[in-house]
């Protein structure tokens, strides 16, 4: 029984540390013997190392990256001398400044400084930062690696549906080659709990949604299905051929391809589609450069947002569609992205897309966000100008406050809807959107498993000797009276 316990101890402790061993890149130098880390999680990770001919060393500094993308960070190394000289550096891994999403690789190296200035580094290793609650299996196809702990049938799945996602969605986004992916899948949001960042909205977001992309090359999946796992990889692909140096994709873009990417995605959102299109509720699209999190208009803005990407890669093909992506990962701005590949400009857009689905042209004073977004432009550079009178510019000012009144007003549901309609019918339509929705919306997860061939004759034992104890205590019962 002690043997078994230790053994369990053991297992746990290895499941929380990685030893690496790596050396100096000089013979002269101090010689690491060997890197632990130390995984507390979720909260930081504890890098220590052995290091001979270390009598010399003034500080050390543990650095690492995480990749693919991460910029490099430097954490002050504790030194404790003795026969053997000990190094350690603890960084954070989940706090809002600093998180290292788990499934996340990361490269590093020791920096050593000697009482005369020289600096060593050692050789560049990398390290899996992982949540150590569970045992991770791993199953891995061309460029896509599922990674898992819970149901070997549902990764199968998963890997299967991936693979045919970044298939499918790979040619409309004109990429050739990928990156190395990783999905990490969680059984459910309640394991995932302690996985994002403290007090993450996004994770509650996530939950919502299945599943959220958390790195360049890394999704987490948190209900897992098949329409989940293909969306929030199309997410990866989206990042890797139009997010630019300047900015992110607009939000109708990257989510619409995402939604187009699930297969079946009018069983979701095309209800709330059909009703916003039928009473003239969509959304502008302007204003679905961000996502919109009001209720009733979340499924609108995911169905609208993929029936638009179909509408321009049906009307203008998928040639187009390739260079409206490298257009904005070169760090154009979305007005001159549209203008370049499709000659027209997001008003355009907006009403060439509406006219395919029977609605008419939006009107200008409907979306007055491009006089706003005009006048604050415009602003620093009036304000340069000594001209103009006190009484100008206070009337000025009472423009600009009532410019961003209406900027507010444009940023709620009332932008997607006719300024004649009363906020009384835009509180009933909302309401009766969210009710729809409420009752068609299903859980994302995979059908149950079919019972075994002894379940029911089981069960039915089951229940004839519940009957039969019955009888039993009847009996009792009457002889005792």
């Amino acid at each position: 029984m002690l043997i078994a316990v230790l053994l369990a101890a053991l297992a746990g402790w290895v499941g929380l540390t990685a030893v690496t061993q790596i050396g100096a890149q000089s013979a002269d130098g101090p010689v690491v013997q060997g890197t632990r880390f130390v995984n507390d999680w979720p909260d930081s990770v504890t890098a220590s190392a052995l290091v001979d001919d270390a009598t010399d060393i003034e500080s050390a500094t543990f650095l690492y990256a995480i990749l693919p993308e991460g910029a490099l960070t430097r954490e002050a190394a504790e030194i404790v001398s003795g026969d053997v000289t000990r190094v350690s550096a603890e960084f954070p891994t989940r706090n809002p400044m600093l998180w290292i999403p788990a499934g996340a690789d990361f490269e590093w190296r020791w920096e050593f400084v000697s009482v005369d200035g020289e600096r060593f580094e050692t050789e560049p290793q990398i390290w899996r930062y992982e949540d150590p609650r569970f045992e991770w299996e791993s199953l891995r196809s061309g460029d896509l690696e599922v990674v898992y702990y819970d149901n070997r049938g549902v990764a199968e799945q998963m890997l299967s549906e991936g693979l045919e996602a970044l298939e499918e969605i790979s040619p409309f986004l004109g990429l050739e080659e990928l990156i190395p992916i990783k999905v990490y899948v969680w059984a459910n949001p309640g394991d995932a709990r302690e996985v994002e960042r403290i007090e993450s909205e996004t994770f509650e977001e996530s939950v919502i949604t299945g599943g959220t992309r958390v790195l360049a090359d890394l999704v987490h999946i948190y209900q897992p299905s098949r329409w989940v796992v293909r969306h929030e990889l199309t997410h990866v692909l989206t990042k890797l051929a139009g997010e630019g140096p300047y900015g992110d994709l607009p939000a109708w873009l990257d989510e619409g391809m995402a939604t187009i990417a699930e297969g079946d995605w009018l069983d979701r959102r095309g209800g709330a589609l059909r009703y916003a299109i039928n009473n003239d509720l969509v959304l502008s699209l302007r204003s679905m450069e961000s996502p919109s999190n009001i209720p009733g208009y979340v499924d609108i803005f995911y169905g609208q947002s993929a029936a638009i990407v179909l509408f321009l890669l049906e009307e203008y093909g998928t040639e187009a569609m390739n260079d409206l992506f490298q257009i904005f990962k070169e760090g154009s701005s979305v007005e001159d992205a549209l203008q370049a590949v499709y000659g027209l400009g997001r008003s355009e857009v907006d009403n060439a897309w509406r006219d395919s689905v029977g609605l008419p042209p939006r009107e200008e004073e409907e979306d007055r966000s491009t006089a706003i977004e005009d006048e604050v432009i415009g602003g620093p550079e009036v304000a340069e100008e000594d001209d103009t009178s006190p009484d100008q510019e206070q009337a000025d000012a009472e423009q600009s406050a009532e410019a961003v009144e209406d900027q507010a007003a444009d940023d709620s549901a009332d932008e997607a809807v006719a300024s004649a309609r009363s906020a009384d019918d835009i509180a009933e339509r909302t309401a009766e959107i969210q009710r729809r929705q409420d009752e068609r919306r299903s859980a994302p997860v995979f059908e149950s498993a079919e019972p075994f061939p002894w379940e029911y004759p089981l069960i039915g034992v089951a229940a004839a000797l519940v009957v039969l104890s019955g009888l039993m205590l009847v009996r009792v019962l009457s002889r005792t009276s």
